[in-house]
C-alpha cells in the first residue's frame, strides 16, 4: 500500500489549458506553512509528496521543499507543463535539490494539438525540451496525458513517439476530463471526449506498452473501457489495496482527504463482475450522461487474476 500526498504549492500558471480542472487564483503557500505540513505528513507514514497544480516550477521555494523532502526521508516528484524546465539551468538546478522523478503533460505528438489545448502558443517544443533536460539531468520522466476530444483518436501514436524520441521513458497515465472547474467557455466543453472513440486507441496504446516493457495507469476510467487492462485502473488500484489520499488544495477546499473511490452508477452496472471494484465516471449526471456502460462478464477465474495483479 502506497498513501501520496498531492500539495498545491501555488495556483498560478504560464499555460491556459481549456480543461484545466484547478484554474488560477493567485494563491501560495508560504515556505513555512509548507514544513508545518510535510512533517505532518510525515508522521502520517506518508510515503510520497508530489508538487503539483499549477505550475509548481513557478514557486521560487521549490527547490527548498525538495531538499527538505529528502532530509526526512519522504519521496518526492512533481508534475509540470515543461515550460520553465526547458531551461537546462533550472532543470539541473531542481535535480541538485534531488528531484527524484517529473510527470510532464504531454496532450499530443502533434505540436499544433497541444499548444491549442495549452492555449499557450510554442509550449509543445518546450516540453520537449523539457524532457531531454531532465533525463539529462538524471531525473526519472514519467508521461501524463489528459484524454479529450481533440486527442482521443491517437493516444497510441503519442505513446509510440514519445517512447521512440525518448527510450528511457518507462510510465505512462492517462486521466479522464473532470470539467466541474474548467473554462465555461465552448472551446472548453469541445474538449470533452468520446469515450467510445478513444477506447480503440487507448488499448492499442497500453498493449504496445505492455509489449514493450512498460508500465501505465488510467484515472477516472471505467473498466469495461480498457478489457484485459483492467489492474491499470487508479481508482481500482486503491479499492483492491485500500489505499487513500490526502490533496491540500489552495481553495475553499483547503484539505481533502479520499477514501471512498466509488461514484453513483448506473441500473445495468449491477449486472457486471467488476462492479463491485469498477469505480464509474466521475460527474456522470451533469456532464458525461451521454456515456454508456458494458457490463462484462467474467469467470471467478478471469475476475481473481485481476486483483492478484494488482496486489502483486
Amino acid at each position: 500500500m502506497a498513501n501520496i500526498w498531492y500539495i498545491q504549492v501555488n495556483r498560478h500558471c504560464n499555460n491556459a489549458c481549456h480543461f484545466c480542472s484547478n484554474p488560477s487564483n493567485g494563491n501560495n503557500i508560504s515556505y513555512e506553512r509548507w514544513i508545518e505540513l510535510l512533517d505532518d505528513f510525515k508522521e502520517r507514514g506518508y510515503d510520497w509528496i508530489i508538487f503539483t497544480w499549477w505550475e509548481p516550477t513557478l514557486s521560487p521555494d521549490l527547490p527548498k521543499w525538495i531538499e527538505y523532502s529528502k532530509k526526512i526521508w519522504m519521496n518526492n516528484r512533481m508534475i509540470s507543463n515543461g515550460m520553465m524546465c526547458a531551461n537546462p539551468k533550472f532543470m539541473q538546478r531542481l535535480a541538485d535539490a534531488w528531484l527524484e522523478l517529473v510527470h510532464f503533460s504531454v496532450y499530443s505528438c502533434y505540436d499544433k494539438v497541444h499548444d491549442f489545448l495549452t492555449d499557450t502558443p510554442g509550449s509543445w517544443k518546450k516540453l520537449m525540451l523539457s524532457i531531454t533536460n531532465s533525463l539529462n539531468s538524471g531525473i526519472r520522466v514519467q508521461i501524463n496525458t489528459v484524454i479529450n476530444h481533440y486527442n482521443e483518436t491517437h493516444l497510441d501514436k503519442t505513446v509510440q513517439f514519445l517512447t521512440k524520441l525518448f527510450p528511457p521513458i518507462r510510465h505512462f497515465v492517462w486521466n479522464n476530463l473532470d470539467p466541474e472547474m474548467m473554462r465555461k467557455t465552448d472551446t472548453a466543453w469541445s474538449t470533452l471526449p468520446n469515450f467510445d472513440n478513444f477506447k480503440p486507441s487507448l488499448n492499442n496504446a497500453m498493449t504496445y506498452l505492455t509489449e514493450t516493457g512498460r508500465t501505465f495507469r488510467a484515472e477516472k476510467m471505467p473498466l469495461c473501457y480498457v478489457p484485459g487492462h483492467e489492474w491499470c485502473s487508479t481508482e481500482t488500484r486503491k479499492i483492491v489495496k485500500d489505499e487513500e489520499r490526502i490533496v491540500y488544495f489552495l481553495d475553499e477546499r483547503e484539505m481533502i482527504h479520499e477514501v471512498e473511490w466509488g461514484h453513483e452508477k448506473l441500473e445495468k452496472c449491477k449486472t457486471c463482475d467488476l462492479n463491485s471494484i469498477c469505480s464509474w465516471v466521475y460527474e456522470y449526471e451533469q456532464f458525461y450522461n451521454y456515456v454508456d456502460v458494458y457490463p462484462q462478464k467474467l469467470t471467478k477465474e478471469e475476475r481473481k487474476k485481476i486483483i492478484e495483479d494488482i496486489k502483486r
